[in-house]
């Protein structure tokens, strides 16, 4: 065989490694016939996480989820606008702003709320609730223990809040494993409204040197994923504070992959951060109340984020906001609170029959909400 035919064969199949290592897996996921088609892979490789912000235990929310034929608390229609985008996750997650410490119920400003909220919200889609919050010890032990143990009873997974260091110790950091992916969550709150937590009850608090350890556990437990849903900011405060800011630096730099904030009651803006190697981490700073009985106008409604997450590169592909208003009144005869995506009540308003005043409200809120995280998607299906 000549020299020149050997090189010529040399340099085929040089060319013929080259371009099979530089398959995506897309590619090779295709061509081993693993697949039907690009749809079919598209859709198995991506693992979409549904955040939905802080949901609150006002009084009059009661009040109108009572059936006084049933004798029950009613909530599930709340959401009934909403619910098929939460039912469409993978996973959808919340937080919970409020305890399960059982009767008498009350509200602000330590709120103890009927169980039926939480049955409903699983009802609706949510797999994981958050505690980690300012309210969490709302009404001491007895509160921290019965609220888990009613998210326990459901078998709803949960973090933020324990019965003791043990328990902690077992079930912390929170890893779920979804379409063969495990992703860890992190909860932590920036305090508990000057309620002191009496040992043997352990909060996830914003300590840096504990939460450094919790990445730290991550990496241990080999997580393809690492999200932060924590609870930080000013109450009330449309942009995120310098505080807020340094904070998601430091999460970055522990290895978050995604950081999800709440408490303000109000849409923040949001940012894209960046860990020391370069990898962008998005911020939502505030996502606003999910439900709440709350007057102040920019706390009458809030966002869903959705993300999506390719399960074989483990990177965060997208993530967009759906903005919603919560409205309190009737629809269709029946006076509650009803939880309304903006997008599609301004393309078909008259499904949900609103006074005129009302929907100009929807309108202005959705415009501010757009404008405040204009550098971001919003969620248009």
């Amino acid at each position: 065989m000549s020299r020149q035919l050997l090189l010529c064969l040399s340099f085929v199949v040089l060319v013929w490694v080259v371009l099979f290592t530089c398959l995506t897996h897309e590619e090779m996921a295709l061509r081993n016939c693993e697949y039907k088609d690009r749809e079919a892979y598209l859709a198995d490789s991506v693992v979409t996480l549904v955040f939905a912000g802080d949901v609150m235990g006002h009084s009059p929310m009661r009040t109108a989820a009572f059936n006084p034929v049933t004798g029950i608390f009613e909530f599930r229609e709340c959401f009934q606008f909403v619910e098929p985008y939460i039912q469409d996750a993978d996973l959808a997650l919340a937080n919970l702003e409020f305890t399960l410490a059982g009767k008498p119920y009350t509200s602000f400003p330590c709120f103890s709320f009927p169980d039926e909220l939480l049955f409903d919200l699983q009802k609706v889609g949510f797999d994981v609730i958050f505690t980690a919050n300012n309210h969490v010890v709302d009404h001491g032990k007895k509160g921290v223990d019965r609220t888990i143990r009613k998210l326990d009873s459901i078998g709803m997974l949960h973090a933020g809040s324990y019965v003791d260091a043990a328990s902690r110790d077992t079930t912390y950091p929170l890893v779920v494993e979804v379409k063969g992916m495990r992703i860890g969550f992190l909860n932590m709150t920036y305090g508990t409204n000057g309620i002191s937590v009496r040992p043997p009850t352990v909060i996830n608090m914003m300590d840096t040197l504990e939460v450094a350890r919790d990445f730290k556990r991550l990496e241990e437990l080999g997580v393809d994923l690492k999200v932060v849903y924590i609870h930080w900011g000013n109450e009330y405060q449309l942009k995120a504070d310098r505080y807020q800011r340094a904070y998601a630096r430091f999460l970055a730099r522990q290895g978050a992959d995604l950081i999800i904030g709440g408490h303000p009651h109000v849409v923040q803006d949001a940012d894209t951060v960046f860990s020391p190697d370069g990898k962008p981490v998005v911020t939502y700073y505030s996502m606003g109340n999910f439900i709440s009985n709350q007057k102040d106008a920019d706390a009458k409604g809030g966002i869903m984020i959705r993300a999506k997450i390719n399960r074989f590169t483990n990177k965060v592909i997208a993530t967009e906001y759906m903005p919603y208003y919560v409205h309190k009144g009737k629809i269709h005869g029946k006076y509650h609170y009803y939880v309304i995506p903006t997008v599609p009540y301004i393309n078909n308003r008259y499904d949900f029959s609103l006074s005129k005043s009302d929907s100009l409200f929807v309108l202005k809120l959705h415009g501010d909400m757009t404008k405040r995280l204009s550098n971001f998607n919003k969620w248009a299906d």
